[in-house]
């Protein structure tokens, strides 16, 4: 399994990057060794989640292919956030921001009457999402938007599609190799969604932009304002944060206004950092460039439902 962690580790990036080659071969080899067989005809284009949920994807995309591989599960940390919140909270709303083909969205069954919102800026990756809610057991409830939200309405932004691999695709980063499509996308705000005072439930939200994190939060600050308690899982990588033309430690001290943040530094160890400055984030994780993941809270008690370690930022440093 290829995760998007691994991905990302410096070295490993800059592999990936600049010997794409190479990578499909090592994915073809997975293949080949689930499916016994390299033959397109013969690969499946849809894969049945442990949920019994059903996953379309592209079988000739690097992503898909790997999704493949793992059986529809390439960040573990993600998907035991979001089912267990799913049964937790029985969150009124639900928003993923960064679907990609919907291994998040579509890996469970959500509550009745839930509203549901899924976003994705790559025009490739919306007929398989399609594909995936229309045999959903939530699929009147669920709303695909492919859009790139953003804290602006109706702009023209410039999306980088990495033909390569779709989750690495970005308005913010150009890979160094060239499989790229660049496509003017539609911008939205999360706000613009919602009558103002129509939401005042619980929210539950993921947001993977490969950078843009920041700029989606600000895009939905009236809801996060209105809502009765918000709980989300927010990638944040400070290289690709500054890329996007944000200071990183001004948005970490947006995250501050609104939430009591945990911060991954293990798949079960969290760290609680909202009371700390954004430099002191480099001491705990013993890293320049900040890439993890958080997760984030409005109601402080509600991280006692996940069976995670919460270790005191003191005792990293």
């Amino acid at each position: 399994m290829i995760s998007k962690v691994v991905v990302r580790t410096p070295f490993i990036m800059n592999m990936w990057e600049r010997h794409p080659k190479t990578w499909r071969i090592l994915i073809d080899l997975g293949i080949f060794l689930k499916y016994k067989t390299l033959n397109i005809n013969k690969i499946p284009n849809k894969i049945i989640l442990s949920s019994s949920n059903v996953l379309y994807v592209n079988s000739e995309e690097n992503r898909g292919r790997a999704l493949l591989i793992s059986d529809g599960i390439t960040q573990k940390r993600l998907s035991y956030f979001w089912s267990t919140s799913v049964k937790e909270f029985s969150p009124n709303l639900i928003i993923d921001v960064g679907v990609n083909y919907g291994e998040c969205l579509f890996s469970t069954t959500y509550p009745v009457g839930a509203i549901i919102y899924g976003i994705e800026a790559n025009h490739h990756l919306i007929q398989y999402i399609i594909k995936s809610r229309e045999v959903h057991p939530n699929k009147a409830q669920i709303t695909i938007i492919n859009a790139f939200a953003s804290d602006k309405t109706d702009e023209q932004k410039e999306f980088y599609i990495d033909k390569h691999w779709s989750g690495t695709s970005s308005a913010s980063y150009i890979p160094a190799h060239n499989m790229i499509e660049k496509v003017p996308v539609r911008t939205i705000t999360i706000d613009s969604i919602f009558k103002k005072g129509s939401t005042n439930g619980t929210v539950l939200f993921k947001v993977d932009v490969e950078g843009y994190e920041a700029f989606v939060l600000k895009g939905m600050s009236r809801l996060l304002e209105s809502c009765k308690s918000a709980i989300g899982f927010i990638e944040f990588n400070s290289e690709y944060i500054e890329k996007s033309g944000m200071i990183v430690a001004a948005f970490f001290s947006f995250l501050q206004k609104y939430f009591t943040i945990y911060m991954y530094v293990a798949d079960d160890i969290l760290v609680r950092v909202d009371s700390i400055h954004y430099e002191d984030l480099h001491g705990i994780l013993g890293t320049d460039n900040i890439h993890t993941d958080l997760l984030v809270v409005t109601d402080e008690e509600n991280i006692e439902v996940f069976d995670f370690i919460i270790q005191d930022h003191h005792k990293k440093m």
